[in-house]
């Protein structure tokens, strides 16, 4: 068997959920300059006891957290205005960013990407919140290093209409329609019956 390792991370995209209870997605937009991507999974486990013995083992799916740091997604007005819905912010009619008050973000699908030296992965969260970004602005001193911008982003699992509840989907570079990935948010997937796992 060959092996595998997944190197860095690339195609990050954003998709808007337009509508929470169709799953009604718009069209991903390809984010440029993703320096790195941070997933963390809150799964609680809970042990009761009875009769001086485990009795029952509960598992909840919170969602998690993601940390997103990049270099880019103010370059553009198409950009400005993606950023701005997705951390509840407004623009302005000269095309400025305005921090408004007590506007809720609008939830979006996180895609990105890990390649692989032998299969790559792809991933789809797909219920994202977003807060606005940390900066670390610092003086140039001998090398003009690149202001880095890190979003927050909480996710929480959902139920498609297909049944299926869950928070994230991934895919593999040896599955049919990998190279399609990035073109739709999937809202078709569901487990294969046990008699049919691998």
């Amino acid at each position: 068997m060959a092996r595998n390792g997944f190197f860095g991370v690339r195609n990050a995209h954003v998709a808007r959920l337009n509508d929470e209870n169709t799953f009604k997605y718009e069209k991903p937009i390809h984010i440029p300059g993703t320096v790195e991507i941070k997933i963390a999974p809150s799964i609680e486990q809970s042990t009761s006891h009875g009769d001086n013995e485990p009795w029952l083992d509960k598992y909840q799916d919170n969602g998690g957290t993601i940390t997103w740091s990049l270099y880019d997604i103010e370059s553009t007005p198409e950009l400005r205005a993606l950023l701005a819905d997705i951390i509840g912010f407004d623009i302005d009619a000269k095309g400025r960013l305005l921090a408004t008050s007590g506007k809720p973000p609008k939830p979006f699908a996180f895609m990105c990407e890990q390649p692989g030296h032998v299969v790559g992965k792809r991933r789809c969260i797909y219920r994202c919140a977003c807060k606005p970004a940390s900066v670390d602005a610092k003086t140039l001193e001998e090398k003009p290093d690149i202001t880095q911008l890190d979003y927050e982003i909480t996710f929480r699992p959902v139920t498609l209409p297909t049944g299926w509840r869950g928070s994230y989907i991934d895919t593999y570079g040896d599955i049919e329609g990998y190279d399609k990935f990035f073109e739709e948010v999937d809202i078709t997937v569901t487990p294969k019956p046990n008699s049919e796992a691998v």
